[in-house]
C-alpha cells in the first residue's frame, strides 16, 4: 500500500477533524485556566515546554514549523525536520521536487528519497508511541502518516512530531505549531495509517 497525500482522499487539509485538537487559550476551561496560572504555565498558549515537562513529559525545542498549504503537509513536514538538521530549505522547494500533481500530493518514499539525497538518514518503519518517545528524548522530530478519515474514506496527513506528556503527543500539524493530540486519538488516527513512521537524522548517528 502507497501512503499518499491525496486529493481523492482529500489528503492533508489544512483543518484537523474534531477529535485533534489544539491547546488553544479560548477553549480552556475555567478550571483549567486557574490550574494552569497557579503552576505558571499559562504565559502564553505555546508554552508547551513546560507543560510537558509539568506532565513527565518531553519537548523538542526550535524545530522550525511552516505553517501548511492546501495538501502539502508533506514537504511542509520534510522543510521542518532539513531545517532543524541545518538544511536550509522552504515547503515550496520540497514541493517542487516531490510534489505530484498528478497523484495529488507526496508519496513517502519521495520524501525517503528526498532527505537521502541531502545527506541524511532517512528510514520509514512501523512505529510504536514508546518509539516516538525514545527519539523526541534523544533530540529526533519524528514525521508520522495518521488518517483522519472514517470507513473506507482516507483522509491522509503526515505531521510532525516534537513532544509528548503523560496524556499525549505534541505535533506540528497543518497550521499549527505545537498542537496537543490526547494518546487515544493520536493512536487511532495513526493505527489506520499502519502507525508509518519516518525517522531523519544526520547519517553520521
Amino acid at each position: 500500500m502507497k501512503y499518499t497525500e491525496n486529493i481523492k482522499r482529500k489528503g492533508c487539509h489544512g483543518n484537523s477533524l474534531s477529535f485533534l485538537y489544539s491547546l488553544n487559550c479560548t477553549l480552556l476551561s475555567l478550571p483549567l485556566l486557574l490550574i494552569l496560572s497557579a503552576f505558571g504555565l499559562l504565559g502564553s498558549c505555546a508554552n508547551m515546554k513546560d507543560i510537558a515537562e509539568s506532565d513527565h513529559g518531553h519537548i523538542i525545542e526550535n524545530v522550525p514549523f511552516y505553517p501548511q498549504e492546501t495538501y502539502q503537509c508533506g514537504p511542509a513536514s520534510l522543510a521542518g525536520v532539513l531545517n532543524y538538521w541545518g538544511i536550509n530549505i522552504i515547503p515550496d522547494d520540497v514541493a517542487k521536487e516531490i510534489y505530484s500533481e498528478a497523484a495529488g500530493g507526496t508519496l513517502n518514499i519521495d520524501m525517503i528519497l528526498y532527505a537521502q539525497r541531502k545527506g541524511l538518514n532517512a528510514i520509514q518503519y512501523k512505529g510504536s508511541t514508546e518509539d516516538l518517545k525514545k527519539n523526541v528524548e534523544s533530540g529526533y522530530p519524528v514525521i508520522v502518516l495518521v488518517d483522519h478519515g472514517f470507513s473506507v474514506y482516507q483522509i491522509n496527513h503526515f505531521m510532525v512530531v516534537v513532544g509528548y506528556n503523560e496524556h499525549g503527543l505534541i505535533v506540528n500539524s497543518g497550521k499549527d505549531k505545537g498542537k496537543f493530540i490526547s494518546a487515544e486519538d493520536f493512536v487511532n488516527a495513526w493505527k489506520k495509517a499502519n502507525f508509518w513512521t519516518l525517522l531523519i537524522k544526520p547519517d553520521q548517528e
